[in-house]
């Protein structure tokens, strides 16, 4: 079954809104929830590895990597491609989502930790078995279904028929919603699915008519749950992300490109982005604080979107991006120390302008397909 990505999308929702509802009985102020975060993880910035997985099958479907900024209570997920082609220490070059049936959620911890070169603070597995009744308990879900789905595999019984528009959708419904990939986007359209339902449950639960059902939803999906965050520490973040604005949780996908190993259809992760990103927005510390503008000069705008969802996930001073005709080299304007550090991590040179703010250029040279 694909049916895992609801799990972990639900299992983010605990940690994010569910606090809302505890929220009503806690009155301790901002400052003293920042207070707990450090007196429980020793940092205000922590990276939780998310994985839905399936016991039998020893392979995991979904991979995210989430970023929590605890002072500016910001989350962003990052999606890593379940078909991304890596090393697993101690059986050569396979599919990412095996390595959870070679060692566990510690092993992939380490394999996505090598990937960004930043270290994955918790883990958080789920199976599938029980997510349908987790979003039923909330009485279902609101979903702009972005396609007319029809498709039928009687030998695997999945019959998927769900017409395009916003409608309430069952758990059953949101299961076949996020399963269904016989279109031209294939994994891709279900990654970002995925992510879409993701912050539909976000917004539901953090509605106030809705905060009555966390208790339930929780205790159905607590069996399911195998992480290294202890009870005091999930309570923490309960707490610090009750209420979080829908704007202060961001999503995207690890720059890849699509190709083959033998007859299996893989992913390639650019290594170059993988850095960037690590960089950018996993990383521990705190980024300077001058403005920096991004002008997209790539053509592309899905990677001006990633960029922007790193750096802004990351803290950096971002106020506006702008598109600027098709340029070849990313380029850093701005000598001020947010250009000089942007300039390190590029591995480029800080170039002197006459603007207040730094100007971080993107050029085709950032293109994942381009070699890097």
């Amino acid at each position: 079954m694909k049916s895992k990505r609801i799990a972990v999308a639900l299992a983010l929702s605990m940690l994010a809104v569910a606090g809302t509802f505890f929220a009503l009985h806690d009155r301790i102020a901002n400052h003293v929830t920042q207070v707990t975060a450090q007196r429980e993880f020793g940092s205000d910035i922590l990276n939780v590895l998310l994985l839905g997985y399936q016991e039998d099958e020893g392979n995991s479907d979904t991979i995210l990597v989430a970023h929590l900024d605890t002072v500016r209570r910001t989350a962003t997920l990052v999606s890593i491609p379940r078909d991304s082609w890596v090393e697993i220490p101690g059986h050569g070059h396979w599919k990412i989502n095996a390595a959870i049936g070679y060692g566990g959620p510690a092993l992939v911890a380490g394999i996505v930790s090598k990937l960004i070169r930043a270290p994955i603070d918790a883990t958080i597995a789920l199976r599938p078995e029980d997510a349908k009744q987790i979003v039923d308990a909330m009485g279902g879900l609101n979903v702009d279904v972005d396609e007319d789905m029809d498709y039928d595999d009687n030998a695997g019984d999945l019959h998927i028929h769900l017409r395009k528009g916003e409608q309430y959708l069952t758990g059953g419904q949101v299961l076949e919603y996020i399963r269904f990939r016989h279109d031209a986007q294939s994994d891709w359209g279900r990654v970002r699915r995925q992510q879409q339902i993701l912050k539909d449950i976000l917004g539901e639960l953090s509605l106030p008519q809705e905060w009555a059902k966390v208790p339930h939803v929780l205790a159905l999906a607590a069996k399911d749950v195998k992480t290294t965050l202890t009870q005091t520490q999930i309570a923490a973040l309960l707490t610090i992300y009750r209420g979080v604005p829908d704007d202060n949780v961001r999503t995207f996908t690890m720059p890849a490109r699509n190709g083959w190993v033998g007859d299996a259809s893989v992913v390639f992760l650019n290594e170059r982005w993988a850095r960037l990103i690590g960089r950018l927005l996993f990383s521990k510390s705190e980024p300077p604080g001058d403005e920096v503008v991004v002008a997209n000069a790539t053509g592309d705008s899905i990677l001006n979107r990633t960029v922007v969802a790193a750096l802004r996930g990351g803290g950096w001073n971002v106020p506006t991006f702008i598109d600027q005709p098709v340029k070849k080299t990313t380029r850093v304007l701005g000598t001020n120390a947010t250009g000089r550090a942007l300039a390190t991590i590029l591995g480029t040179t800080a170039t002197p302008n006459n603007a207040r703010q730094t100007v971080l250029v993107l050029g085709t040279d950032l293109n994942p397909d381009s070699d890097g």
